[in-house]
């Protein structure tokens, strides 16, 4: 799936529960207004707030592509990487040297400015199998 529709997804649910935030505080207003119980309001407010925050953190944390938690994979063996997401679709892990290593992720056909190439989510590690960058790249010679 192109990152591009993950994002506009996620601005769409961010937007739905600032909007659901913004009622629920409108709601409290008028209920003390009337003196009335606003428990019910008060609960659904913090529901739409951990949801939003919940949300922010998981688009903070796979940033480079929804299916991959660049916080994890940052600073972690690159074997322990392969051994939980899978064997690489492009490159193979040389011991003792720096290499760069990608999992296939989505040719871009979409209609928001395609370039109909295939992208990788490319995983940069050191000698000791340290991973210190990852970025979505187009398939090499692209």
């Amino acid at each position: 799936m192109n990152q591009w529709y993950f994002d506009i997804g996620m601005f769409m649910i961010l937007l739905l529960l600032v909007v659901g935030i913004f009622i629920c505080i409108i709601s409290i207003i008028i209920l003390s207004a009337k003196k009335r119980n606003k428990k019910t309001a008060i609960i659904s407010m913090n529901i739409n707030l951990i949801l939003m925050v919940m949300t922010i953190l998981y688009v903070a944390s796979h940033g480079t592509y929804y299916k991959f938690n660049d916080w994890a994979i940052l600073q972690s063996n690159i074997h322990d990487i392969e051994e939980k997401y899978g064997k690489f679709d492009l490159g193979k892990i040389k011991e003792n040297q720096k290499g760069i290593v990608g999992y296939y992720i989505y040719t871009d056909n979409g209609p928001i400015m395609p370039d109909y190439l295939e992208h990788y989510y490319y995983i940069e590690y050191d000698e000791r199998g340290i991973i210190y960058n990852v970025y979505d790249g187009c398939q090499p010679g692209g």
